[in-house]
């Protein structure tokens, strides 16, 4: 506990981040200590990010049913992960031979929230702008990732989202459940090189100019 050069992490009541001890059973009002060492190692911006990042706080905090109830998370039963059980056990009864895995584990998740924080980041500067009523979003991006993490973000979050289709050179058009859109509305425009039957997606052959593509766009709102 008073050698720095050993981190003891989870357990001894104590948070001194100089002398790398990581507890927070101290105080309710204190994280969960993965935070608290993502914090020491100045990741909690980029960690934040992630899905998962405060529902495991909250369970190791205060328990997971009453966790599961707060975020929706359905049945903690069903919610309960194998593999961690294992890991856990595995840790437990011989830590030096877990060390490998916990490492590349670490480099994993580290790596896959610095992605999506930076496409998430595409998301925030993109343009905005609302199509024949309806909040749309402008993303010169071929990926989708960071989407759903950015819309849970976002006080006003988009329900029409725009962006460069990963397979061809046009727009790939998408709208969120409960939106009045629907995209088969329009698929027998020539600019349309695919549109989905229930509506919900669809994409154009080319890479249209933005007036011509918010046109055609508004064409398959069906609401207001």
């Amino acid at each position: 506990m008073d050698d720095s050069d050993e981190w003891v992490v989870e357990i001894g009541d104590r948070h001194e981040p100089e002398k790398h001890n990581f507890d927070h059973h101290q105080s309710l009002g204190c994280p969960a200590a993965f935070i608290l060492v993502a914090e020491y190692l100045g990741l909690v911006e980029t960690m934040s990010v992630m899905p998962w990042w405060h529902f495991k706080d909250e369970v190791d905090r205060f328990g997971p049913v009453k966790s599961s109830v707060k975020y929706h998370a359905g049945d903690d039963l069903v919610n309960r992960n194998p593999v961690e059980s294992w890991l856990v056990a595995s840790f437990t009864s011989g830590p030096e031979a877990c060390l490998p895995l916990l490492k590349a584990f670490g480099i994993h998740i580290i790596g896959e929230a610095r992605l999506l924080k930076s496409q998430i980041d595409v998301w925030k500067t993109s343009s905005r702008l609302v199509i024949a009523g309806v909040p749309a979003i402008i993303g010169e991006t071929r990926e989708s990732a960071g989407l759903e993490e950015f819309r849970r973000l976002d006080e006003n979050p988009p329900d029409i989202v725009i962006s460069l289709d990963r397979r061809s050179e046009g727009w790939r058009l998408f709208r969120y459940d409960g939106t009045p859109v629907d995209f088969s509305l329009i698929s027998d425009h020539p600019e349309i090189a695919f549109a989905h039957k229930s509506g919900f997606i669809a994409k154009t052959k080319e890479r249209l100019p933005i007036d011509a593509l918010i046109t055609l766009v508004s064409k398959a709102v069906t609401g207001f």
